[in-house]
């Protein structure tokens, strides 16, 4: 193949710099800009020697808002060591298209220079046919590891675990375990932190942190050398709960076992970090009412068909809004200033929906908020929400009174005001915790629909309450 991706292509790792991160964004714009320049001069060799200027996680980002095409061009260019922490990095989109121009063999030798849970997540995009032959053309323990991963559901604690482990037996001592280390790769050391210590049947029953073990004198047993009762999670725990565990015990590694308590793995803040960003991605796309899917798209019609299901819901919605106010039609007719209120009392709905629901929602990914204190939540969010209630429902009142000069009027939106924002944050807080209770996602709640909600429950508040004084006589005079 004439584009073939050379072998003597250089490392980004003998001569790559570290951008300044106080000059981020116009370092990375530079890069950007020069590698669009060599690109459209297609000089292959140039792209080689920028890209070794770069550490992976560098390159990825400034690669990430080139077209896919652009992005393969770059790719090719690097070896298989730095390529396979790059595409480690970068997206989906840019790394299936550059592995549809490989053979099976090439691509298992880049996924081989892959930390086991990374390459699991690459393989794991492929199809079944793809799949197996890629697994085929890998090494017999890297393939082991990798089909051993796949096995286990994408998030959960299985399917972020990686293979690379240190191990020793409690019947060892801290010389036999030292002398173990020294069989490794000093990269595959660079990143461990613990030797996890297991009985003879694998089961986990101690860790030592790398730098006891050059505390003890070599005859020290292991037993007495490590840490006992390490904490743990098990193969089927949720990610997201992964990642809590962790942060709550500020753990940089931690152990991963299988229902028969026998150590398979290990989970590293690497691994948190990515959890965090794929699972805050998730919620901030069902807030918005976005699909995930349409992070880093450039197809505009494809960003439209998956925003258009979102929109077309919200239009559902406000066109119940619509037959609310058909029903209140003789109220509004009577009184027109009615209406000229009508959006403030569905802004400051939606508006508070969304503020109460955020904080519960991000309370809920953190573990700050949970369902079983339910009670204390709600009521901090009532008595805060009827403050601002009482605050807003009082310049409305003024304002109606200078503006319109009714002061019954402004007494309807006083207290219109402060009984929708009061449903507004109890809707706000209980739908997102009542949602966790079932085990779905209370990102859901948020974005379009409660607005949606909250815009119909205030405008029959607002507009009952009106039309009810209005039939008692006490608003609008003969």
């Amino acid at each position: 193949m004439s584009d073939q991706r050379p072998h003597d292509a250089p490392d980004l790792r003998e001569t790559e710099r570290i951008l300044d991160p106080s000059n981020l964004d116009a370092e990375r714009n530079q890069y950007a800009t020069r590698f669009t320049e060599l690109i459209e001069l297609g000089d292959d060799e140039g792209i080689a020697v920028l890209a070794a200027e770069l550490s992976p996680g560098d390159l990825s980002e400034i690669l990430r808002p080139f077209a896919v095409e652009d992005t393969v061009r770059v790719l090719r260019q690097l070896s298989s060591e730095p390529l396979a922490d790059v595409l480690a990095e970068i997206d989906n989109r840019s790394t299936h298209a550059f592995f549809t121009l490989l053979d099976h063999d090439e691509i298992a030798d880049i996924l081989e220079e892959m930390p086991s849970d990374e390459a699991t997540d690459v393989i794991a995009e492929m199809d079944d046919e793809r799949q197996q032959a890629v697994l085929e053309a890998m090494e017999p323990e890297e393939r082991e590891e990798v089909a051993e991963l796949l096995q286990y559901p994408p998030e959960s604690a299985g399917g972020i675990m990686g293979k690379e482990i240190l191990t020793c037996r409690d019947d060892q001592t801290s010389g036999e375990a030292v002398a173990g280390l020294r069989s490794h790769d000093q990269d595959e050391l660079a990143e461990m932190h613990f030797v996890f210590v297991i009985d003879e049947r694998g089961h986990l029953v101690g860790r030592v942190p790398l730098f006891r073990l050059l505390l003890f004198p070599p005859e020290a047993p292991i037993s007495e050398v490590m840490e006992t009762d390490p904490l743990y999670v098990e193969v089927d725990l949720d990610q997201e709960e992964v990642a809590q565990f962790m942060m709550t015990h500020d753990l940089i590694s931690l152990p991963v076992l299988d229902h028969r308590q026998r150590l398979v793995g290990r989970i590293t803040a690497d691994d948190v970090l990515d959890v965090l960003e794929e699972e805050a991605t998730e919620d901030i796309s069902r807030m918005a009412g976005v699909s995930v899917a349409e992070f880093g798209e450039q197809s505009p019609l494809r960003v439209a068909r998956s925003r258009l299901p979102w929109l077309l819901g919200g239009l559902a919605g406000q066109i119940g809004a619509i037959m609310v106010l058909q029903r209140f039609e003789e109220s509004l007719v009577s009184m027109v200033a009615l209406s000229f209120f009508i959006p403030v009392m569905m802004a400051m709905a939606g508006n508070v929906g969304i503020q109460t629901s955020s904080v519960v929602v991000r309370g809920l990914a953190t573990g700050e908020v949970d369902f079983f204190h339910v009670g204390r939540h709600l009521l901090r969010e009532m008595v805060t929400n009827l403050l601002i209630g009482l605050v807003i429902g009082a310049c409305l009142f003024l304002i109606c009174g200078v503006v319109v000069g009714d002061l019954r009027l402004g007494s309807v939106l006083f207290l219109s005001m402060l009984i929708v924002i009061a449903l507004a944050a109890a809707v706000g807080t209980g739908i997102p915790l009542l949602l966790h209770r079932f085990g779905i996602d209370p990102a859901v709640a948020t974005g379009p629909f409660i607005t949606t909600a909250n815009d119909i429950f205030g405008l029959l508040i607002y507009l009952g309450l009106a039309t009810l004084i209005l039939e008692l006589g006490t608003v609008v005079g003969s």
